[in-house]
């Protein structure tokens, strides 16, 4: 099965970051259980479903027939993918530097381990479930569902064939030479946006930086979670909460870099836009996103009104001129190049950059995850990919009726406090009282 332009953007982002020493492309969902689930109740469900869907422990192969980037399924006698290991942790501090350590340890992707599976037992008697995967397999869509297939033991999957959980090229309905046309209005905007690239706080550094992640995280209670969803959909148009979100998050990051004197020409955020059909989660093993890049001048970003003017400009402007087909377009170009030139395009554009800010923003966790192999989930946490540079992302969700927020940083670019100094004032912002 070949991989589309998404999923091969993914591997080149995976190549980049592994060169620069990191542990790769990976992402993680974290599920807090409500009682205990060993390691071998774990392992004997991932059996049946690796019976069923081989594409667990798959391996990349780029050959002449066909010259593109493919999925090759795993033989019998290959490592059995993906591993489940188990841990005792100690306090709080201990338990959040053992998820940070899974986050940081990369999977043997040329093995076929592209998802990996940890459990913590905690000291009340309870597990955390720590899903660390490779972006190149799948997106955040496709990684909740694959959670939903093992932890509801194949229901409601059973009826679906590997081929159609791997299926979903998005561009096939475009006229092949209609496509790089489309793919050429995408590499204007690249362009566009080039003539202020931005600087992100890793390129900034300019110093031998540890190659290793840490996150925080920041809750907020269901009163606070509904006033910011109703000034979310008062404010920000048909993106509504994304809107709201790239806006205070943009003013935070503005500040943020003005306190430590960093001036940047131009500031870049990426939007990502689900291709899925409205209503399904499937294809599960494969990147379903296009990107939108939304620029800034650096005077916009003193006002939160300005910002989401300007948001809202330059994504009605993207509808209108379809620059979500040409991005799909232009991503399909990573399958017939090496990945890496694709990239190299972007960040030769930007003077080495990729973006100022990497985002996301999940929404509300699906109802299927509220339950695991019988367990309730009392909490979810989701810990994005972060491409190098930029070394700093931020992800939105809802989960059981509350806001979350998840910072990502390379660790020795912002310290502890540094980051949960930014979550706080990026709290303040959204819950600020405005007129509307």
């Amino acid at each position: 099965m070949p991989l589309n332009g998404a999923d091969c953007m993914m591997l080149a982002f995976d190549h980049q970051m592994r060169r620069l020493g990191f542990a790769g492309n990976q992402a993680q969902i974290v599920l807090g259980l409500s009682g205990r689930l060993s390691g071998s109740e774990l392992e004997t469900r991932l059996h049946a479903v690796r019976a069923r869907f081989s594409m667990l422990a798959a391996r990349i192969k780029r050959g002449l027939r066909p010259w593109t980037p493919c999925w090759h399924l795993p033989s019998a006698d290959k490592p059995a993918y993906p591993r489940v290991r188990s841990h005792e942790p100690g306090d709080e501090d201990d338990l959040h530097r053992i998820r940070t350590d899974f986050l940081n340890h990369p999977l043997d992707t040329r093995g076929g381990e592209l998802v990996r599976f940890d459990l913590v037992h905690t000291k009340a008697g309870n597990t955390e479930v720590i899903m660390t995967w490779s972006h190149m397999l799948m997106d955040v869509s496709g990684a909740q569902y694959l959670l939903g297939i093992i932890g509801k033991s194949l229901q409601g999957a059973d009826q679906y064939t590997q081929a159609e959980l791997l299926s979903g090229s998005y561009i096939e309905r475009l006229p092949a030479g209609a496509r790089l046309p489309q793919a050429g209005k995408s590499f204007a905007r690249v362009d566009e946006l080039a003539a202020c690239p931005p600087v992100s706080l890793y390129t900034h550094a300019r110093r031998s930086i540890a190659p290793r992640f840490d996150y925080r995280v920041v809750s907020f209670s269901p009163g606070q979670t509904g006033a910011i969803m109703a000034q979310a959909e008062k404010r920000g148009g048909f993106l509504n909460a994304s809107a709201f979100y790239i806006a205070a998050a943009m003013v935070q990051f503005y500040q943020f870099l003005q306190a430590r004197q960093i001036r940047s020409p131009g500031y870049v955020v990426p939007l990502s836009v689900d291709l899925r059909k409205k209503g399904t989660h499937l294809p599960v093993f494969t990147n379903q996103a296009a990107t939108l890049l939304c620029g800034f001048a650096p005077d916009r970003l003193e006002d939160f009104d300005a910002v989401m003017g300007s948001f809202k400009q330059q994504t009605q402007a993207a509808v209108r001129q379809d620059l979500i087909e040409s991005n799909t377009c232009a991503m399909e170009l990573a399958r017939f190049i090496p990945a890496r030139m694709y990239a190299a395009k972007i960040r030769k554009a930007f003077a080495g950059e990729i973006a100022s800010l990497v985002f996301a923003n999940p929404g509300d966790a699906p109802a299927f995850l509220y339950e695991f192999m019988g367990h309730g989930v009392t909490s979810m946490q989701h810990v994005p990919t972060v491409v190098v540079p930029p070394g700093m992302g931020i992800v939105f969700y809802t989960f059981s009726g509350c806001l979350h927020i998840t910072l990502v940083y390379v660790e020795s670019l912002i310290a502890k406090d540094e980051a949960e100094s930014f979550l706080s004032a990026l709290g303040n912002q959204l819950l600020a009282d405005r007129k509307i």
